[in-house]
């Protein structure tokens, strides 16, 4: 009987259809006999970027161990070529953790894009039983989160990265720059006033939040070619240990773009404008804007020459 409803199936009903249906049913038999819960922790997150999922790159490779299936190395200019090269993780990687009693699985994978300059899609699965789900949320989490802000403050390598307009990314490569505040050519008042100033910044983020503004400082650096600029930033980097993000106004296409370059930075960072006075592209269309939106009041006040508000 069973056979013969099988035939009659597979000869009346289309192909898709029947795969329709068997997706249907292994649905509900996982939603309802499967023990196992996943994650989804995608590389984006309300139109920046994913902390959890750069705190999971940062951890994982720590935790390889036999188990694994696969495991991406490598150098950059700042290794050691006589120490055991560095490690990454994968696409389709396997990773298996145990935290606290919990057994966790970890996979990464990615889905390639239609379009040329949007990057790949990339997310990390995290598979646990169901029973474990709270404690994965309310521990596991926050104790990776932990460990790779640890990790962060011990990399001896800093990064300097530069906006790729086609594929819509930051391309990342290794910061080597000898300039320290030791080295720095500058009068002693004033250096001395800059690193009090940083580490004034640094320690007062409670006090920015309380005042209701955002944590950041800002420097604006003018002079003509070669009298230090560059080296400035390079030692402010060097004495925070904070990455440095290269942006130039010539990449960004309208403000939307500008929102969307700004937001994938990461925290505990600079963010470097060279050259912000040249970028004729981004003057003369906001001088557009402007002329346009004042021959609009000029028609306006045709129009309407008594009772215009001044302000």
């Amino acid at each position: 009987m069973a056979m013969l409803i099988r035939t009659i199936l597979y000869e009346m009903v289309p192909e898709r259809m029947r795969n329709y249906i068997t997706s249907k049913i292994y649905d509900l038999t996982a939603a309802y006999f499967s023990s196992e819960f996943t994650f989804v922790i995608e590389g984006r997150w309300h139109a920046s970027d994913n902390q959890m999922f750069r705190a999971a790159e940062l951890y994982l490779p720590t935790i390889i161990g036999p188990s694994s299936d696969s495991i991406l190395v490598g150098f950059d200019e700042s290794s050691d070529p006589t120490e055991p090269p560095k490690r990454s993780i994968p696409v389709d990687c396997t990773i298996t953790d145990d935290f606290q009693g919990i057994r966790l699985k970890w996979t990464l994978s990615s889905i390639e894009t239609k379009k040329y300059y949007v990057p790949n899609k990339r997310f990390f699965s995290l598979t646990c039983k169901k029973s474990d789900r709270e404690r994965v949320e309310q521990r596991y989490f926050p104790y990776i989160n932990k460990t790779a802000q640890a990790i962060l403050s011990k990399s001896e390598s800093l990064n300097i990265y530069t906006y790729d307009q086609d594929c819509s990314m930051w391309e990342p490569a290794v910061f080597k720059h000898p300039a320290t505040f030791d080295t720095l050519a500058m009068e002693p008042d004033l250096k001395e006033f800059i690193m009090k100033d940083l580490d004034s910044f640094v320690e007062r983020k409670e006090f920015f939040e309380n005042v209701g503004r955002a944590w950041k400082r800002g420097y604006l650096l003018y002079g003509p070619p070669g009298t230090g600029k560059s080296s400035l930033v390079a030692a402010i980097a060097n004495y925070m240990r904070y990455n440095v993000y290269d942006l130039q106004f010539q990449s960004v296409r309208n403000d939307s773009d500008l929102r969307r370059v700004l937001t994938s930075t990461t925290n505990r960072s600079i963010l470097l404008i060279e050259d912000i006075d040249c970028s004729t592209k981004v003057t003369n269309d906001r001088t557009k804007v402007k002329e346009n939106c004042e021959e609009e009041e000029e028609n306006d006040e045709l129009k309407h020459p008594y009772g215009t508000d001044p302000g």
